[in-house]
């Protein structure tokens, strides 16, 4: 065989492993998708493909396509639609191509009603007397891992406030007090379940229309007049690492044990003060629905009276809400993922469960093993995870007796 020969048989096989054998270089297509909530004709489609991909084209199975990674397509009316989508790459060397073809219900969706009392101690807001507060209430949405916002309203009538419209899925209700409520400094903005982060928060599942939610203010702890100040300019982080300042952003000042005094929102540029407060020990953090803020622990003094030029930043978005069905009758929640110290676990159980918990590093031994027992209802856990090192670890939850079992990994860091 002369060397020319030699070549080309090379080559020749070159190309054929290539294709049969992409070590790595292949992409494989995959997408997910869900109905706009304002306009259910419009479908949100996310591109869930994997490879080294440098196109994407939509067949929408209506006679339109586009390309493009994440397109929304509004439908010509309800219907099933089979939607393909097509991957490939301009690599001439390693060169890959995949398709995946989904058939997409495009329904008209059942719409509901969502109806409460927002309270200020023992009665609700303006009832039965004008106590001459004025409110906000505002529904975020379960979606891809997030929370969502989809709905804001402003109420002072009896202290009922009211969103239409709502389609089936799991939400959180926020409310609190306008700045100019005779009562703003005495009740802070709280989420349905009387609390005030929305990590703690109780998820509202919503099949049927609600008219009896009731939101109980948490109520602030009381401060004597004091001389100092605090000011600074609240934040907060993008993606891409950069921050710029957070307008009408929640501010919590506390004492040092985290129990709450008052809120305040910040103002142009993110500036927001604390005023006539006394001497002592205070923490201050921001509440973002669906993120997390950093906290700012300081001391006034005879020798600093007053604290200025604070940063408190808001952290860029996280995969902050991890739902996880494990059967019909079970519903897990993990947040916040990646985690520093406390993992908080919700579960929603249709039946008594005997609950095992087991978390695992990357190399598979068992770091932590703990269990509970519930009954039916919706109940919240915490996992301790100071002590371990930043890394992937993978945690497991199941059921010892009905044997439904879910597994995730988290990051530690």
């Amino acid at each position: 065989m002369n060397r020319q020969t030699t070549l080309i048989l090379l080559i020749f096989l070159l190309a054929i492993g290539t294709c049969a054998q992409p070590w790595g270089r292949a992409c494989e297509a995959s997408f997910t998708y869900i109905q706009d909530q304002g306009d259910h004709l419009i479908v949100n489609f996310t591109n869930t493909s994997t490879g080294d991909i440098t196109d994407f084209f939509w067949d929408f199975g209506d006679g339109s396509s586009v390309h493009g990674e994440d397109p929304s397509h509004a439908f010509p009316s309800p219907g099933i639609y089979t939607v393909c989508l097509t991957v490939s790459n301009n690599d001439t060397l390693n060169p890959c191509l995949d398709s995946t073809c989904q058939e997409v219900r495009v329904d008209v969706l059942p719409q509901y009603d969502i109806g409460g009392l927002l309270f200020a101690g023992d009665y609700p807001i303006n009832n039965p007397l004008n106590t001459g507060d004025t409110a906000f209430a505002y529904l975020y949405r379960f979606e891809e891992a997030n929370l969502v916002p989809v709905d804001s309203i402003y109420f002072d009538t009896l202290g009922y406030f009211w969103f239409t419209g709502v389609t089936e899925g799991k939400y959180f209700i926020k409310t609190g007090l306008m700045e100019s409520s005779s009562r703003f400094t005495q009740f802070l903005p709280s989420y349905h379940g009387d609390c005030l982060q929305w990590t703690d928060a109780d998820t509202l599942f919503v099949d049927q229309n609600f008219y009896n939610v009731q939101i109980r203010m948490v109520q602030g702890k009381p401060m004597p007049e004091g001389t100092g100040s605090i000011q600074g300019i609240l934040k907060i982080e993008h993606t891409n690492g950069g921050t710029t300042p957070l307008e009408q952003g929640q501010l919590v000042l506390a004492d040092a044990a985290g129990i709450p005094y008052f809120c305040s929102f910040s103002g142009s540029e993110g500036a927001f003060q604390f005023n006539q407060i006394p001497q002592g020990e205070y923490k201050i953090f921001s509440e973002y629905t669906g993120r997390f803020s950093q906290t700012i622990d300081l001391v006034l003094d005879e020798q600093t009276p007053n604290a200025d030029s604070l940063e408190l930043k808001i952290y860029a978005a996280v995969q902050g809400v991890d739902e996880m069905p494990a059967s019909d009758a079970v519903t897990v929640l993990l947040f916040p993922n990646p985690v520093l110290s406390l993992l908080k676990i919700q579960i929603s159980l249709k039946h008594p469960e005997e609950v095992e918990l087991i978390l695992y590093d990357h190399l598979g031994q068992q770091i932590k093993n703990t269990g509970w027992r519930f009954p039916a209802g919706k109940f919240q856990q915490e996992i301790d995870l100071t002590d371990l090192p930043p890394a992937i670890y993978l945690i497991s939850i199941q059921d010892i007796n009905s044997g439904w079992r879910i597994s995730r990994k988290i990051v530690k860091k």
